[in-house]
């Protein structure tokens, strides 16, 4: 025998996973400028690449993560990429933001390494031009991210101890930002 729900209760479950109907994103900064993850956040957390979970990305490939507004300066600093887990060595790399500061694209200093896993740290206290933290809730899980949380640390990140990270690397929510892991072809 075939069921079918009612209108009501499949009107109320869309609702809810949308979001109970409220736009999070679109929520215009004072500045007017970009996407908003809420009023207590800044700039939104809107996409990465590689993401998370990702196999066979080209050893050669850039990493790029774009926010919904401009983001304050320095923080280009509270980005690390990993060889292996965040435990694992930090690979030197050269990043710059876009002219608007919403887009921050990262080169390695040399091709990674093939069919290795590689870690994306970002910092959980990362601010937008406006001093507010970052809006990772929305879409950072989505892409794959995690947030680090004190059962993933280890002695260290990449060799330094988590006692000496800067302000930037720790999120509200008492993590130290969110990793996204991804593997090369």
């Amino acid at each position: 025998m075939r069921r079918t729900l009612p209108f009501a209760v499949l009107s109320a479950g869309l609702l809810a996973a949308c979001g109970g109907g409220q736009d999070h994103m679109t929520n215009a900064s004072p500045g007017g400028s970009g996407m908003m993850g809420g009023s207590a956040t800044g700039a939104a957390f809107l996409s990465l690449a590689p993401q998370g979970g990702m196999m066979g990305v080209s050893t050669t490939t850039p990493l790029s993560f774009r926010f919904g507004g401009p983001m304050a300066p320095g923080m280009e600093q509270y980005f690390d990429l990993h060889m292996g887990g965040i435990d694992g060595p930090v690979v030197p790399m050269s990043c710059g933001w876009s002219a608007d500061r919403t887009t921050l694209t990262c080169n390695p200093a040399a091709p990674l390494q093939p069919r290795t896993t590689y870690t994306i740290h970002m910092g959980g206290g990362i601010t937008d031009a406006n001093g507010r933290p970052a809006g990772y809730d929305a879409y950072g899980p989505m892409m794959g991210g995690q947030w680090v949380t004190g059962g993933m640390m280890t002695a260290s990140h990449g060799g330094m101890g988590w006692g000496m990270m800067g302000a930037n690397w720790r999120h509200a929510n008492g993590s130290y930002g969110m990793v996204f892991t991804f593997t090369t072809a």
